[in-house]
């Protein structure tokens, strides 16, 4: 199993570690001016500084392509606990152990993508699983093979790239019980914050919705620009099947 964990100025990082203790090899994309200050195991030099977070993911596919890793889990930096819905109580497992089943049953199956819930929401939840509906951002299931489109750049870029697998007529899988747990956005230091506090989240979501219409609508979220995607129906018109 192989998680992939882009960074940019978090050298402290510990997500590696729930990984690791979880059975995952982890690979670390790091910009080469913070290359020497990550301590961390099988440290990978992206090759160019400051080209933002499309670039990198970019990067990663390439990488998995010519290595050959069909399945791999890219995550946030950030994520500090994962977990599981019992009834209605979103409970932290130690490491990743959460991950462990649903990313067994993705690897088994024809879904291009995949993800999981965040904490706040998963308690809620009924399904242990949707089809082309649901969350698959800050924690995603790939499937090498299946993707043959690129991250864009200035855009949500996680909930693009899962609109982009519906109009390549690929389908993604959701474990909405499965949930990870992070710092609230734009809250710590490195990663994106810099362009969190210059609000271009905003501009990002303004984009989403130029790019996708009739699929995406703005909203405010938290206090923040956001935008609201209707996977369901694009997955509908694309003659998807909905679960």
């Amino acid at each position: 199993m192989i998680a992939f964990i882009p960074s940019k100025g978090r050298p402290s990082t510990k997500t590696h570690e729930m990984f690791e203790a979880s059975g995952f090899k982890v690979y670390h994309f790091i910009e080469p001016k913070d290359f020497d200050g990550y301590d961390v195991k099988n440290k990978i030099n992206i090759g160019a500084d400051d080209q933002g977070i499309t670039f990198v993911r970019n990067f990663m596919l390439d990488f998995a392509r010519t290595n050959e890793i069909k399945h791999f889990i890219v995550c946030d930096d950030d994520v500090n606990k994962f977990g599981i819905v019992e009834g209605s109580r979103a409970v932290s497992l130690p490491n990743a152990e959460a991950l462990l089943k649903p990313f067994n049953i993705f690897k088994k199956s024809d879904f291009a993508l995949g993800g999981i819930n965040q904490r706040q929401f998963a308690w809620s939840e009924k399904k242990n699983y949707r089809v082309n509906t649901g969350k698959v951002e800050c924690c995603i299931f790939c499937q090498t093979d299946l993707i043959t489109w690129r991250y864009k750049e200035d855009t949500k870029e996680d909930r693009d790239f899962v609109m982009q697998c519906l109009d390549n007529r690929q389908s993604f899988v959701s474990f909405p019980r499965i949930h990870l747990n992070m710092p609230a956005i734009g809250t710590g230091p490195g990663g994106l914050n810099d362009h969190y506090q210059n609000n271009s989240d905003a501009v990002w979501a303004r984009k989403l919705v130029i790019d996708w219409p009739g699929y995406a609508r703005l909203i405010k979220q938290y206090g923040r620009t956001d935008a609201k995607l209707d996977y369901k129906q694009k997955a509908k018109d694309m003659g998807l099947k909905v679960i």
